[in-house]
């Protein structure tokens, strides 16, 4: 991937207001899994969550917690990203996309759901990309993938397991932390397994578990802060990756000092 650019956004579309301090909400993520741009084959992330009242999934709140887009060449503070949990996701960016801006459309084979995700409808989602030279085409592969469903009207933060989601969980504790935190998952099978820590510029800070092949089980690794390099890293915003199989996720971790 050449010049991506890692945005960490606060960006949120409002389809309905949630009201009411005792409405019962609930919270669910989901992930772009192998979103490939047929421009040199250069590869898509994205998190976002979608919050909703019980009983009306459609008119919910959707609102992106990282965005890793190929080509892009500032920090984007004005994208736009609307999330239709029945057909389509843009991010947009004011302005011509052979300055800096931004034209993406993923549509959806069908719509999302509290406990599925969806394959990207190749046939009609394209990209518009200007910052790094000018790119524009299709996408050779990607879905979004439903990750946990989380409580929130209570407080409670206790994943799910839910459909056509990993099989197995990630789960980082403390977080916020300082100095050390730990990473625990459950495979319920033997798998391959890789866990890194990203910075918010999309790069590599720390392998804690490289492609290591693992019997079904309860594991744990702890980070310290430190780089590959045994350098401390600044406080601030990452992310722990895991992928066993084929299957993937992506967890934010703080850093505080």
């Amino acid at each position: 991937m050449n010049a991506a650019k890692f945005i960490y956004l606060g960006i949120a579309i409002s389809v309905v207001t949630l009201a009411g301090a005792d409405v019962k909400a609930e919270v669910v993520e989901y992930t772009l899994e192998n979103v490939i741009l047929d421009d040199n084959n250069a590869q898509m992330f994205g998190t976002f969550s979608w919050t909703y009242v019980v009983g009306d999934f459609e008119n919910g709140i959707g609102q992106f917690s990282y965005l890793d887009i190929p080509y892009t060449s500032h920090d984007h503070t004005d994208l736009d990203a609307t999330i239709d949990v029945g057909s389509s996701i843009e991010i947009t960016l004011e302005g011509s996309v052979h300055d800096d801006g931004v034209d993406i459309t993923l549509f959806l084979v069908q719509p999302l759901t509290p406990t599925s995700g969806s394959a990207v409808d190749l046939s009609r989602s394209q990209y518009e990309i200007g910052g790094n030279g000018f790119h524009t085409g299709i996408f050779l592969s990607g879905s979004i993938e439903s990750t946990a469903v989380t409580g929130v009207g209570d407080g409670s933060t206790s994943p799910e397991t839910i459909v056509d989601a990993p099989t197995w969980s990630l789960a980082i504790y403390p977080n916020p932390f300082n100095p050390v935190t730990t990473l625990s998952y459950d495979l319920p099978r033997s798998s391959s397994v890789s866990l890194r820590i990203f910075d918010v510029g999309g790069h590599v800070v720390k392998t804690l578990v490289a492609e290591e092949y693992h019997a079904a089980g309860r594991f744990e690794v702890r980070w310290n802060g430190h780089d590959d390099g045994g350098r401390m890293v600044p406080s601030g915003t990452y992310f722990a990756r895991m992928q066993a199989g084929n299957e993937a996720v992506t967890r934010k971790v703080m850093l505080l000092k």
